[in-house]
This record gives C-alpha cells, structure tokens and sequence, in this order.
C-alpha cells in the first residue's frame, strides 16, 4: 500500500488525483486541512509511535514525503518553524520507513545550488543560498543516512489548478496581473530564470519511482525557461487584462536570495521519455475558473452580477456609524471607535454587538431609531459605480443588489442617490435568514434572478461579502480592501470604470 504524506498540500492533491484516475490503491494524510475521504487519515509525525503503528496496520509498503514549508521568504524569517517541517518530520518519517523496510520517496528542490554552475546534475556540487534550499538539502542527507531504499527527486518550482493562486508560487506572479488599481505600475524580475513544473507531469515520474533504484533524481521540463516577467505576460494575455508591467533587467533585491538559474539535468533517464504539458495551457488550466470576457454588445447576455451595495456601490458605513453613535448618546451609551465598528461590519454584522448592549428584546426598535437619523445623512457613489450601473440597465444585463441593509435604508439611499432606482432586482436582508458572511444571501439571489448565464461575477467590499461570495463564484472582485486581496484569490478594483467593461 503506497501512503501519500500531505495529501492537502500542493502535489499531494494532484498526486492523490492522479492515482485515482490510475485506479492505484493508497492511502493519504492531512494534518489541519480536512480530506473526508475515507481514505484519508489525520497524522501527527511528530508523534513516532503512533506513526509506526500506523504504517505497521496500513501495510504500507512505500511512503511518499510531499510534506514541506516551501514559501521561501517565509523560510528566511522563521528557521526554527521551517526545520521542524522539512527537516525534522522527514527525520522522524525517512527513519521509520527503513527500520520497516518501507521505501522512502522525498521530493527536494533546485534550490539546493546556487544557480552559477548550469547545469546541475545529482552529483553536482551543492551550495544552497537561502533557509529553504539549506533545510532541504539537510532533509536529503538525513534521507541518505536513514534509508536503504530510497528515492529523492529534485524538481524546479511546482505548480497546479488544484490550489489558491497565493499559495502557488507560479500562479502567485499572476496575482499582480489582477491587482486593477488604476495607478498601480509593477514592476517584474525579467533576469533570473524560472523552469516551472507542472505537477501533473511530475506525477508520472513519481509514480515511476515506485520501481527505481535508490538515489537523487532530477525531474524538469526540458522547454520551460521563464523569467518572473514573461510569466506575468503569458497569464495576463490570457486574462486579456493590461497592466502596467514594469521589466527588472538586472539583480532583484528579495527577503530571500534566489539563484539566478538552477537548471536540472540528469544523465541515469531520458527525459524526452515523458509527456509535458505546454506551459500556455497549463496557465489557462491554472485561471480558468477567474477568466471572462468584457461585456460588449454580443455577449452581454453571458454575464449574471451580484453586487453589494454598503461600501461597494454606495459610500454609506460613516453614514451608519453617525446614525448609531447618535442612537447611543441618546441612551447614555458608550458607542464604538469608527475603526471598531468598520472591523465588525467588514467582518460581519453589528447585531450582536446590540444584543450585548440593548437586549434582544430591544435590538429591532434601535435599528428603527437608527434609521431615522440615517434620513439626516450624507451618502455619495463610490467611484463611478453610478455610471457603472447605468451601464448595466441600458445594456439590458442580467445583474441584482444583494445587500445586508434593511429595505426602510435602502429607500433613503434611494431617496437620495437616484441611480439606484433603476436597480430592478435586489434582495434586501429582510429576504434571508442568515447575514453575511453566510451565503443565504447569494444563493437565493442566483435562485431568484439567474438565468443560466456563462458566467457568474460577484462585487463586494469586506472579508464578510467575500465569504458569502467564494461558495457560488470564483469570479469575484473587490472592492477598495487590499487585505481581501492580498490573502484571497480575486480581483481588485479602485474604480468601476476598469472592470467588465
């Protein structure tokens, strides 16, 4: 029985995939990342007793070690948390495996050499120039001195469609490439060299090395040679999106130093053997789920819009803090700090917030109170969103307002922003049960309103919106919060008049 170790991680998930589809048995470990599969097991390596049982029950009679802190700047700040993951679980795990007579299978890096003596073959001289290239050339060598049976296989960085584009360091340059801030300029390394590997090719050749004989190995694709600029450029010609990319020519300055070029090669296979993947359509394959078309005249009927209307469409949290902190000072309540109350409404709802303060008994006559003194305030646009609006209604597009607002709010903004009379479709919080970040509100928006359109776009503002959102669309932009973009995967946006259309 072959045991995938870090089934959730990068090249577990494709692995795991690969030998589904091969109909191979195995089996497969997680640690906080849930797999509910029944052959999916939760493991602590560091716990050694428990794993040698563990192999002992599962019969295991090879172990692939996919498990790995791999994000280099990380690697460089935190030594003592990455040796625990790449040096000492491989110890602990490589160690076991020989006493158990299990062959050991251990994915290394092309960052165990420096980048100034191409090409590199196994034997090579190594010299790796960063924390991650170090703990994985230490995590080889105790490999080598544990193992009997072993196979250790360097590849270039990886990547997959399987995981978020922030954790995958090749889609990771595309990131910048869905920043659509109007005066952003990027600027991109176009000196060092980067030979991306996609794992479904790497599959083949693990499972390939389920029969070889023990050693270091080199995997990579002969044809990919890339810098950081020229990916860039190969994913924003698919997105169909310009940015002002900028080319670095020369030495780029990062947290971790990273070798000019690491090129791979190895005399003991032929590596035109194997099938690899062109590197255009693996990008497609990486982004597909975040690619559209502009909204022109011919294809207007492929787009459903949800969007949000609080911070997205309408500038109206100062104007609801205002209308509360007043409610407040009526009753000798201590009321919020602005930055408190926009971290709970960018995260959630202010409702229990009231409970705690009111009662539940008097929550519903301190929002009518509230809304009243709403009618006093200023509310504006955000940028452009009226003409985007505007935009949508005379092109007859399929879209709606989903919103955590009452409907006795939505009138006011109403009364004073005319633009959003001509909203025709809208679901007020009045209509579900469950706020954001729940994603009721969506669900019976797409329920109430979609029409089976190619594509489904959804607009917010806050963490709370996107959590609603993530579950029915991967096509989603943001609105003016940098934090939401820089952890999740979307869009994002500073100006109405960049998007869509």
């Amino acid at each position: 029985m072959i045991l995938v170790c870090g089934a959730s991680g990068l090249v577990g998930k494709e692995l795991c995939s690969f030998f589904d589809k091969k109909n191979i048995d195995y089996i497969g470990t997680y640690n906080n990342n849930l797999i509910n599969k029944p052959n999916m097991f939760k493991i602590d390596f560091n716990d050694s007793v428990f794993l040698e049982n563990f192999l002992v029950e599962k019969k295991i009679t090879c172990c692939i070690f996919c498990i790995v802190e791999r994000l280099t700047d990380k690697c460089e700040n935190n030594w003592s948390f990455i040796s625990k993951t790449n040096i000492d679980l491989v110890h602990i795990t490589s160690f076991i495996c020989n006493k158990l007579n299990i062959k050991f299978i251990h994915l290394s890096t092309d960052y165990v050499f420096d980048g100034l003596n191409q090409p590199n073959y196994p034997d090579s001289p190594k010299n790796p120039l960063q924390n991650y290239g170090i703990s994985k050339l230490i995590s080889e060598l105790r490999v080598i001195k544990n193992c009997k049976d072993y196979c250790i296989i360097r590849t270039p960085v990886l990547y997959s469609p399987k995981s978020k584009i922030h954790d995958n360091a090749v889609m990771l340059i595309g990131k910048n490439i869905m920043d659509l801030r109007s005066d952003k300029k990027f600027k991109e390394d176009n000196y060092s060299i980067r030979r991306p590997l996609y794992i479904k090719d790497l599959c083949v050749f693990i499972n390939d090395s389920l029969n070889k004989s023990s050693g270091i190995y080199h995997f990579y694709n002969p044809i990919n040679k890339f810098t950081k600029f020229e990916i860039s450029k190969v994913i924003s010609d698919y997105l169909n999106i310009k940015n002002n990319l900028i080319p670095i020519n020369s030495v780029c300055e990062t947290i971790a130093p990273r070798p000019y070029d690491t090129q791979l090669l190895d005399d003991k296979f032929d590596i035109n053997h194997y099938d690899f993947t062109n590197f255009k359509i693996s990008i497609e394959e990486c982004f597909k789920n975040f690619k559209h078309e502009k909204i022109i005249q011919t294809n207007k009927n492929d787009f459903f819009i949800m969007i949000d209307l609080d911070g997205t469409i309408i500038n109206s949290n100062e104007a609801h803090y205002n209308s509360y902190s007043r409610v407040f000072k009526k009753y000798n309540k201590n009321f919020l700090l602005f930055e408190e109350w926009n971290n709970i409404i960018l995260n959630g709802t202010i409702d229990d917030y009231l409970k705690n303060v009111f009662g539940d008994e008097n929550v519903t006559n301190i929002k009518k109170e509230k809304i009243e003194l709403l009618k006093d305030e200023i509310i504006t646009c955000t940028n452009n969103s009226n003409t985007f609006i505007e935009n949508l209604t005379k092109n007859n597009i399929n879209f709606c307002i989903v919103t955590n607002t009452s409907k006795n709010a939505v009138d006011i903004f109403k009364s004073k922003l005319p633009f959003l009379n001509k909203i025709k479709n809208w679901i007020y919080r009045e209509d579900y049960f469950y706020p954001k970040p729940n994603s009721e509100c969506y669900k019976l928006a797409i329920k109430q309103f979609y029409n089976n359109e190619k594509y489904i776009i959804g607009i917010e503002d806050s963490f709370a919106g996107f959590n609603s959102l993530k579950t029915v669309t991967d096509i989603i932009y943001i609105y003016n919060n940098e934090n939401i973009y820089k952890t999740q995967d979307c869009y994002l946006f500073d100006n109405f008049n960049s998007i869509l259309f």
